[in-house]
């Protein structure tokens, strides 16, 4: 430790530490431009500037480091009045349309000026004027360089923590302005950091721009509802209506960083069609009618389907809530007397392979590390394995990429297509789904991948630095859900950790769930019991087509790959229940449907990533005639003579902490009011669920390794997933994201014969099913390999993606748009 005094008052602080930081650990305040905790140090602004008894000239206190016996004055004389000078420069060229700026009110430069600034200025020379108009960067960033002071915020956070390499500074001093690559930024992640660290009014976000001041908002600390990372937002709202979205920078675990869909997707909740009353179809056509007969049309349909043993089936969004999930899992078992209820409709692996599910709740109750993501990156080695983390979990991308360059640790990246991360993995391999499970077992055993090079190399490099590590950090994507070998993966993650842990290695397990609560609906019980012969449920079977079929938020019809049994369960029963915000393909088959809230409109709880259980907050209340989801299930359940349990959030967050494991230890506090929305990591449960069979999966992790099917196809083959603008049809109602990026796009490299300024048509088959749509062009795709956003594939006629095959094969035909010349 060293001891040092500032402003006369004796401090001990630990080696290394800067003069800022030890400063601001006493609460004592030195202003600052250029600095950031998580951006390197650029010195440039020389606002910090300190004076150092001893030393002739004033230094910046964010750049120099403590040492023992320092005295320093952050105030002297001398401090201060270059704190004015350098006030005084910035103003010189700086524009005072401070009225109609969108920063006034939270400008760092107007705060700065009022508290160090001596109030007049020497300087009477006209302004430097960069730029007349403002540039719109892209659809959701606007630049005015007027107003720019050269910080270089914007710059770091695009390149150290985001990736992209989108900004730049040309000429020098004076002559010093940001731009992005030709004034246009068409090839950055659109993600809006750049604004969020802008000290001034400079970057501005083009959705709120001239819409309200900062004290004319209600701000509503929530969770992201967009994928499982589960970064902390604050919604602020102008009379009602959206105006933006923002972080803080010591909320949550993503300390203002968010990504395109995080901070400007927010606006689908006012897109669509939305459902606003309850509807019952009546000779073939959908007719409003009143709660109560919708309601008293599901209760007869229930008491006939129990009264002639029938299967009633249920399925619920990953974008549901905690408490939503809690109530309709016991609305299903206790009620319906089924445990044949879903989690997901675009899991075919598990939905084909009922057995893997038990598989999956041993991993997610005995392996599965309940820990900080900002603690698992600092492991030694991190391993992603599968997905996309880029698209799917951006933020969580910005965190991989931060802790990399703060702890220098090693990345290896296994994914089926190209990422930001690319750039700085000590290793990668491209890798299709499914083929996780031969990966995992020749890095953990003798299994020869001679066929295949490149899987060779990274088996040798891996295996290296797997061995060298103390720590080890896996990160699973869940793109191999989607297919056959399901079960395999899920064995493969088990027995590596499992390998890895009795080599005295710390391993951290966790999913990148590209659903916002994926994890926590399965902690819920939203997963088919299988073998709890006790209960006397109806149990699940995949070739049942259910008497009753109950859909809540979600839409097997356009989600579900082909044959999916989801799909065929909602194709085929005679009673299609569909319970969501919005009109989808489901609905539009249903016999019943109900209105719900959407996200933004209802309280309740997230678990994300970590199985940290975090705050929805409501932002607005729904239109008067819809109900929350639980409460619907709790009247349902009471018409029938069963008590599931209060609806209210608050008693429906306190049963959940009474009976599912791990909760028990969060926090008691369930105020939504503006405090943070953090409750806090949920523990390891001490024991797995009853409806698990852990014998034969033990036996199957120490006696067997995973026969897999390698994937490697002759033909073109078809991947899906989530884009970095589209996390699945929900994101498509936002106007926001609309103009970014490509709307409908096929990616892959066609090879060199293709010109990257043409304009080209993919036309993809298999089967009876073709699509068209333009070619972006990506060179550093495998050869052979195709991406279609999952968005794309949402609708019926847009199934090319079988459940029984993924990834699958396709044929392609590529044609120039002006079909003047022809590539197949």
């Amino acid at each position: 430790m060293i001891k040092l005094k500032i402003n006369g008052q004796e401090i001990e602080v630990e080696e290394g530490t800067t003069i800022l930081n030890a400063a601001r650990a006493s609460t004592v305040e030195i202003p600052t431009f250029c600095y950031q905790d998580r951006l390197s140090i650029l010195a440039s602004c020389r606002m910090c500037l300190i004076e150092i008894e001893g030393r002739p000239k004033l230094e910046p206190a964010c750049a120099t480091v403590v040492s023992e016996g320092m005295a320093v004055l952050t105030h002297s004389q001398k401090v201060v009045t270059s704190r004015e000078d350098m006030l005084e420069i910035l103003l010189a060229n700086h524009p005072l349309d401070c009225p109609v700026c969108d920063k006034s009110g939270e400008c760092e430069l107007q705060d700065t000026v009022f508290e160090y600034g001596k109030g007049d200025s020497r300087l009477a020379d006209p302004k430097r004027v960069f730029r007349i108009d403002d540039i719109e960067l892209n659809n959701v960033i606007t630049f005015n360089a007027n107003r720019c002071i050269q910080c270089q915020r914007c710059v770091r956070v695009c390149e150290e923590v985001v990736g992209d390499v989108a900004l730049g500074t040309m000429e020098r001093g004076l002559d010093s302005e940001i731009t992005g690559v030709g004034n246009s930024l068409k090839d950055c992640s659109h993600c809006g950091n750049c604004i969020e660290v802008c000290p001034v009014g400079a970057l501005m976000s083009t959705p709120y721009r001239y819409k309200a001041r900062p004290w004319d908002l209600e701000k509503f600390e929530t969770t992201c509802g967009m994928c499982g990372t589960g970064c902390s937002m604050t919604i602020e709202t102008r009379e009602g209506k959206l105006a933006r979205v923002k972080s803080q920078y010591k909320t949550g675990i993503n300390g203002e960083l968010l990504c395109a869909k995080g901070r400007f997707g927010f606006d689908f909740i006012d897109g669509g069609e939305r459902i606003t009353q309850p509807m019952i179809r009546k000779n073939d056509v959908m007719t409003p009618v009143s709660w109560s007969e919708a309601l008293d049309f599901i209760i007869n349909k229930t008491l006939n389907t129990l009264s002639n043993n029938g299967h009633i089936k249920g399925l619920i969004s990953p974008r549901q809530t905690n408490e939503t999930a809690f109530m309709f899992q016991k609305l299903m078992r206790e009620v319906f007397q089924s445990s044949d209820i879903h989690a997901s409709c675009r899991f075919s692996g598990l939905n084909l392979q009922p057995e893997t599910n038990d598989i999956l709740n041993n991993l997610l109750t005995q392996t599965y590390s309940r820990q900080p993501l900002a603690e698992t990156l600092k492991s030694d080695c991190v391993f992603i394995l599968g997905g996309n983390i880029c698209d799917e979990n951006p933020v969580s991308s910005y965190l991989v990429r931060q802790h990399k360059r703060d702890n220098h640790n090693h990345l290896l990246l296994a994914s089926s297509r190209p990422s930001a991360l690319d750039d700085i993995a000590t290793e990668k391999l491209r890798l299709l789904p499914g083929n996780e499970a031969r990966l995992l077992a020749a890095l953990i055993s003798d299994l020869a991948v001679s066929d295949d090079r490149e899987m060779a190399d990274f088996v040798i490099a891996g295996n290296v630095i797997l061995e060298q590590a103390n720590s080890i950090t896996l990160l699973i994507g869940t793109e191999f859900m989607r297919g056959k070998q399901t079960k395999d993966c899920l064995l493969s993650i088990e027995k590596t950790t499992q390998r890895l842990q009795q080599q005295g290695k710390a391993v951290f397990v966790q999913f990148l769930f590209d659903r916002p609560n994926q994890l926590g609906l399965w902690h819920m019980g939203c997963q088919p019991d299988l073998h709890n012969d006790q209960s006397g449920l109806q149990k699940y079977h995949q070739d049942n087509v259910p008497d009753m079929f109950y859909v809540v938020g979600t839409d097997p019809l356009a989600n579900c790959s082909a044959d999916d049994p989801l799909e065929q369960a909602a194709l085929n029963t005679p009673c299609l229940i569909v319970q969501t915000a919005f009109m989808n393909a489901s609905a539009q088959q249903a016999m019943v449907i109900l209105p719900a809230p959407s996200y933004g409109e209802d309280n309740g709880t997230y678990t994300n990533n970590e199985a940290r259980v975090q705050k929805v907050r409501a932002i607005r209340p729904p239109a008067a005639d819809i109900l929350p989801s639980a409460t619907v299930f709790a009247q349902i359940a009471n018409s029938l003579g069963v008590d599931i349990g209060s609806s209210k959030v608050k008693q429906i967050f306190s049963q959940i902490k009474q009976e599912i494991n791990g909760y028990q230890t969060l926090k008691e506090d369930f105020i939504f009011g503006p405090e943070l929305n953090d409750y806090g990591l949920t523990a390891t449960p001490p024991t797995i669920n009853a409806s698990a069979v852990t014998t034969p999966v033990v036996k199957a992790l120490a006696d067997t390794a995973p026969t897999v099917d390698y994937l490697a196809l002759e033909n073109y083959t078809l991947i899906t997933g989530d884009s970095l603008f589209r996390s699945g049809k929900l994101t498509a109602q936002s106007k926001n994201l609309s103009g970014l990026g490509h709307n409908t796009y096929v990616e892959m490299n066609p090879g060199a014969d293709y010109d990257e300024q043409q304009d080209y048509q993919v036309t993809i088959t298999r089967g009876n099913v073709s699509l068209t749509a333009p070619l972006k062009i990506n060179r550093a795709f495998p050869d052979k390999l195709l991406f279609i956003p999952e968005e794309q594939l949402c609708s019926p006629a847009n199934k090319i993606i079988t459940a029984a095959e993924y990834p699958c094969a396709v044929e392609v035909e590529v044609k120039v748009s002006n079909e003047n010349n022809e590539h197949t």
